[in-house]
């Protein structure tokens, strides 16, 4: 191409300088871009790294978060099981609270059954006992071997003081005997006897028709309890003995009667009566101890019965509630009472035909008599 001279060239320079600078503005721009690219690049890259970054620890997150709600299932599932177990614990307590309540009302329930048997059996012991020592007395006077003269206190002998009423008197030697059944529901009988001994003693006090031995007949059950049975109180004698005692009483009252008129007594005689005395005495407290001894070992065979199971408990218990205490017959009781005679014929029919007793069993018995 041929540029024609003149005004021509100036206008290639322009052009050539003003391309040169667009080219260079293209080139600041292209670097531009280039360095915005780069940052781009690199910002790309750190957002790539920081996105990898939050998936790794969001997948770290969501793993720690399943984790967290498996412990959550498994606590949930042990706070449920001992929510559970500790509710059957409740309801077992419960149940085992209500048992023992129930198996103390029985208890208590035995117990003021028990109460009641034993104060109505008391009661009935002291009712009977009262009018069965009066007939006793009345049926031992009557026998040809004592044949005393009796009072009681809606017959009284004539000219006695009609204030005083005992329940039996016998008559000896221009004086009475007092014999005064007690009957008491006081559940302390020491206390009892002592506080009748006091009111007695002051009621009969300078009454010369009074003998100076009083005696007080309690049931032989009663009378082991008691740890003082003799009193002396305002210059009279007390003696608290068993029904069973009345009998050799009389009997030595009746030959000291035998003997008062006598206008001189043989030694020989004193010595028998001295001798009797002492062998009533004997066997009447040698009585009360077996008594007593038999007593307490029957309270303990009782004893054993609370070691049982409570079901063989209460069928003995269903079976004692069906029997019917057992009593002795009047007419039997007097006719024992007829004589020492009746009384031996009936232990002979009882050792004859001989018995089939071993050996042993005699010594072991004979040692326990004589200890």
């Amino acid at each position: 191409m041929y540029f024609q001279s003149g005004k021509k060239e100036p206008q290639g320079e322009n052009t050539e300088l003003r391309l040169q600078g667009e080219i260079g503005e293209l080139k600041a721009e292209l670097k531009a871009e280039q360095s915005e690219k780069d940052k781009l690049s690199g910002q790309g890259k750190a957002l790539y790294a920081e996105n990898t970054s939050l998936r790794a620890e969001n997948k770290s997150l969501t793993e720690k978060n399943d984790e967290l709600k498996d412990l959550l299932a498994k606590f949930r599932a042990e706070q449920k099981r001992q929510e559970s177990e500790f509710q059957e614990r409740i309801t077992k307590l419960d149940a085992a609270k209500n048992s023992l309540e129930e198996e103390r009302i029985r208890i208590r329930r035995e117990d003021e059954n028990l109460k009641a048997q034993i104060i109505a059996e008391r009661d009935r012991m002291w009712a009977e006992h009262e009018s069965e020592v009066i007939t006793h007395l009345n049926d031992l006077c009557k026998l040809p071997e004592y044949a005393f003269s009796t009072y009681s206190n809606t017959e009284l002998p004539d000219g006695f003081d009609g204030r005083l009423k005992p329940d039996f008197m016998v008559e000896f030697l221009e004086q009475y005997i007092i014999f005064d059944a007690k009957s008491s529901k006081s559940e302390n009988l020491q206390i009892y006897i002592s506080d009748q001994v006091k009111k007695t003693a002051t009621k009969i006090q300078g009454n010369s028709q009074i003998y100076t031995a009083i005696f007080f007949v309690v049931p032989v059950d009663a009378i082991a309890t008691l740890k003082k049975r003799h009193f002396y109180e305002q210059g009279y004698s007390f003696f608290v003995i068993s029904p069973e005692a009345i009998a050799p009483i009389l009997a030595s009252f009746k030959k000291i009667q035998a003997y008062e008129f006598a206008e001189q007594m043989d030694p020989q005689e004193r010595e028998n009566i001295t001798s009797l005395i002492a062998e009533f005495d004997q066997h009447i407290n040698f009585t009360n101890a077996a008594h007593l001894l038999l007593t307490q070992r029957g309270i303990h065979s009782l004893d054993k019965v609370k070691s049982l199971s409570g079901e063989i408990q209460d069928e003995v218990r269903q079976k004692k509630d069906k029997m019917r205490l057992k009593s002795f017959k009047p007419t039997d009781i007097k006719n024992f009472m007829m004589g020492t005679h009746v009384q031996q014929q009936a232990i002979s029919e009882h050792v004859s035909p001989k018995s089939d007793i071993m050996l042993e069993e005699l010594e072991i018995a004979s040692e326990t008599l004589e200890r």
